[in-house]
């Protein structure tokens, strides 16, 4: 039998689609891709931006929505007068050297994508379905893992949003935001001008869910309806944002992945971490506004080395945390300044912030450790979780990631970061982590319609998985689901 060429491409792109389930995805040669400035601009605050249109997903890249000096909180951005082309992704936050760049499996499997570096960096990333048509999608808002040290919204294929956007009938925001140094550094005892420096990342973040606030909605999205989510270190920003009196109705849903956060740094310690790093630099309290000028570089070689030296001087003095991930994070996390930030996470004046907050809170089963159940995550998950339904807040559900990837042989088990390309509905985008494969896009599709139906209603639910009954039940999350009780 001979085919003709055009029914033998649709037979092939029959073939490709069907683990997927929508033949745009697997027939990516059949789609054309749409840069007219016209047809994709859309107003800010600050100015006009023009995207693009990949399979009918409008695609925002790079968009700034603050300005700010060195250790200062954010501003509006500069307005600008031409259209804006927003077609690539911006800048990312400098940071050091990744670890896992020297090592083959994991940046097989993991696939980064650093971009590049710049100190202005504060750039939000959207993917719709629509543009100024008046629709109202809820809004996802992505914080990217890397602790409170690296990352950007950038870094894993897994962020990218077009999935989400076009089969699930959201609006994806994805951003950047100053970390390490530039972010958190407390030089508060040096004046007022530096008041707010040890959490000036998490006022950029507060700053992005303004702007989504002030322009989502001509982005076909509703502003009174914004999920924010995130994974490690971005759960960590999920719970930190939660106790921030500054973000309060800005959001209206959260959703915690492998980064639950209970318990920040305290002014003792962050203070003395400004000092250290200030007499590492030969700096003069006098003179402490040279720091604006300082080579990145050498600045961050002094926050890191002062925060090496307080961990050693808690250590010896019998004041380190007692839990395993507060003990890594040593240093390493926004200030309770009581101001930015008033109460500790898990305090009943931080958790009354955000009581009518629905929240999805969970872990992967092994995290770091491929041979057994993870002990660094899960216990703070359920400490706050428990933390949260005790003291009376929106329900809160609770999940555990028990899938493995197939990849290298199984040698990551099911292990941090794995359900991200399942909630993103991305397992084949990112098949160097996941390994593809019906069995797990089918998962992904699941996975991805309990996160965008919590985005929508408050309720996770998904067709072809158990229903998801509040805190203390325990969603498994595998090919075969249950509830554990």
């Amino acid at each position: 039998m001979t085919l003709k060429p055009l029914a033998a491409l649709g037979i092939i792109a029959t073939i490709l689609c069907s683990c997927e389930g929508h033949v745009h995805s697997g027939s990516q040669c059949l789609s054309s891709l749409e840069t007219s400035t016209k047809a994709t601009t859309v107003s800010t605050v600050s100015g006009q931006v023009a995207g693009y249109i990949d399979d009918g997903v409008y695609i925002y890249k790079g968009i700034p929505y603050a300005k700010a000096e060195r250790f200062m909180p954010p501003q509006d951005p500069e307005s600008w007068k031409e259209v804006r082309s927003s077609r690539a992704y911006g800048p990312t936050c400098p940071q050091d050297k990744r670890a896992g760049w020297y090592s083959d499996a994991q940046a097989f499997a993991m696939h980064w994508d650093d971009g590049f570096p710049d100190e202005d960096c504060l750039r939000v990333n959207v993917w719709t379905a629509g543009i100024n048509d008046g629709a109202k999608r809820p809004v996802m808002v992505w914080l990217h893992g890397g602790g409170f040290r690296a990352g950007s919204g950038q870094e894993l294929i897994s962020y990218d949003g077009t999935n989400l956007a076009r089969d699930h009938g959201v609006v994806v925001v994805t951003l950047n935001h100053r970390l390490n140094v530039l972010g958190f550094l407390d030089l508060s005892a040096y004046g007022a001008r530096y008041a707010h420096s040890g959490n000036v990342g998490m006022l950029d973040i507060v700053k992005a869910l303004e702007w989504v606030r002030d322009n989502i909605s001509n982005f076909g999205g509703d502003p009174s309806n914004v999920t924010i989510f995130g994974q490690s270190g971005g759960g960590g920003k999920v719970s930190t944002v939660m106790a921030m009196p500054a973000a309060k109705g800005l959001f209206s849903k959260a959703i915690v992945q492998s980064g639950s956060i209970t318990h920040l740094l305290e002014p003792k310690y962050s203070r003395r971490i400004g000092a250290y790093t200030v007499q590492a630099l030969g700096v003069k309290p006098s003179g402490i506004d040279a720091l604006a000028s300082m080579p990145y570089d050498k600045l961050l070689a002094a926050y890191n080395g002062a925060i090496k030296k307080v961990g050693e001087e808690a250590r010896q003095d019998g004041e380190l945390p007692e839990n395993i991930l507060d003990l890594i994070l040593f240093g390493q996390v926004p200030v309770v300044d009581g101001d930015v930030i008033p109460f500790q996470p898990s305090t009943p004046e931080a958790l009354e912030i955000s009581k009518h907050v629905p929240v999805i809170i969970g872990t992967v089963y092994n995290e770091f450790t491929p041979d057994k159940e993870d002990v660094i995550f899960r216990p703070l998950a359920l400490e706050q979780a428990a933390d949260r339904s005790e003291a009376g807040c929106a329900p809160v559900y609770l999940y555990r990631f028990d899938w493995a990837s197939p990849v290298l042989d199984g040698v990551f088990g099911s292990t941090h970061c794995l359900e991200i390309p399942f909630v993103f509905d991305n397992v084949l985008l990112h098949r160097t982590f996941t390994g593809g494969g019906c069995d797990a896009v089918e998962l992904g599709h699941r996975a991805s319609r309990l996160w965008t139906s919590f985005a929508k209603t408050g309720k996770p639910e998904a067709e072809g998985m158990p229903e998801w009954e509040p805190y203390p039940a325990n969603l498994v999350i595998d090919l075969e689901s249950s509830i554990e009780k």
